[in-house]
């Protein structure tokens, strides 16, 4: 049975339940949950065949949102989060104290992201919590480039699917990865701009 196309309030309802929604983001479609219910959490790592321990990123709706999931970030890590988002950065940063374990790496780090997209940010703030979020694409394949892949892959393994009404411009390729714990940035993969600053 395929499952349903939702609007926003249906979207962020459901993923306030627990559920697990295709959604799409102003880069790669992808596959997302409540980053704080582990049991949606490992429908997810289920679906993708996802190794356990691997961690998921967060997906906030505001840099406030954000900021909550890190921990005594100095002045120039704050500073270039401000820079990055909203947009194509995902950034890793020290984890603060009760960030749900599912999206915590073993030394301690968490990969966040606020996406360029003003209603994927409303539906985020709207589900009650931030996301975590994995490309949509089984472990060790090539990442769905659209939502017409992604949902011909996973239109049976989901609850639902979102996507916007409007146009906005969408990055085909997935957010730059960039570690931001040492003591100057590391750019572990490349993503559609150049680091800010």
């Amino acid at each position: 049975m395929k499952v349903p196309f939702m609007n926003s309030n249906n979207a962020a309802t459901a993923l306030s339940r627990g559920g697990v929604l295709l959604l799409q983001t102003d880069t790669l479609p992808g596959l997302h949950c409540r980053a704080d219910n582990g049991i949606a959490i490992k429908r997810i790592q289920e679906i993708k065949g996802r190794t356990q321990g691997k961690p998921m990123l967060i997906l906030a709706g505001s840099l406030n949102q954000a900021l909550q999931y890190c921990s005594s970030l100095d002045a120039w890590q704050e500073n270039i989060c401000r820079q990055c988002w909203p947009g194509p950065f995902s950034l890793i940063l020290p984890a603060a104290s009760g960030t749900p374990a599912a999206v915590v790496a073993a030394e301690g780090s968490v990969a966040i992201r606020v996406p360029d997209f003003p209603e994927l940010q409303d539906l985020v703030l709207q589900a009650g919590g931030a996301l975590a979020s994995t490309s949509s694409n089984r472990q060790g394949q090539t990442p769905h480039l659209n939502m017409n892949e992604a949902w011909h892959h996973f239109q049976n393994e989901v609850d639902g699917l979102w996507k916007s009404k409007t146009d906005i411009a969408i990055h085909s390729q997935a957010s730059a990865l960039v570690n931001l714990c040492g003591d100057e940035p590391q750019i572990l993969r490349p993503g559609p701009f150049s680091l800010p600053g």
